[in-house]
């Protein structure tokens, strides 16, 4: 037998059903229907990645994220703001602070001195600072920092957009320890 397709005898040859492709109706049907998914749930994304902006606050958006108006933000050295239930559950309370002009920041209200061992309440410290008393008291200064306690307070990512503040619960940003502490480069 040859290697040419007319060498072949006729009862190797494939039948006429098996070179019936599927109808292009059918092609264009599956690809129009997968275009249209595809499309679909770029819309889903887009729509909960705006939702920071769509929303009236104070709200919680999809993604773990709160919004809140720019007036919540407690001035320069005032005490910091507690926000909780019924907004976001007690789990996530946190206390919402500017320590420094421009600078905010949502340290939780929830600490622990070491990551295995129970959490204690934060409570705002006398002037300017937290306190939490937790077998013993601890101190911490205005940016959550450890002044005389094993670990800074656990913070939430805050975002400013225009008018409004964007607070991300979905990731907490643990405490780091006294020593050695990061370096700040301003």
């Amino acid at each position: 037998m040859g290697t040419r397709y007319e060498d072949q005898p006729p009862e190797h040859w494939a039948g006429p059903e098996s070179l019936d492709p599927t109808p292009v109706w059918k092609q264009f049907l599956i690809v129009g229907l997968l275009l249209l998914t595809g499309l679909g749930m770029i819309g889903v994304f887009a729509y909960l990645a705006l939702g920071a902006q769509l929303a009236t606050p104070p709200a919680l958006v999809p993604g773990g994220r709160l919004v809140l108006a720019r007036s919540e933000v407690p001035a320069l050295g005032a005490p910091a703001k507690r926000v909780g239930p019924p907004l976001i559950g007690e789990a996530q309370t946190f206390y919402l602070a500017q320590p420094e002009k421009g600078e905010v920041v949502a340290l939780r209200a929830l600490w622990a001195p070491g990551d295995e061992l129970p959490a204690c309440l934060v409570e705002p410290g006398r002037g300017v600072g937290f306190a939490v008393r937790c077998g013993a008291d601890f101190v911490f200064g205005p940016n959550g920092e450890p002044t005389g306690a094993p670990r800074a307070l656990d913070r939430y990512l805050v975002s400013i957009e225009g008018e409004r503040i964007v607070v991300n619960l979905s990731r907490v940003i643990g405490g780091y320890g006294r020593l050695p502490q990061p370096t700040i480069l301003r």
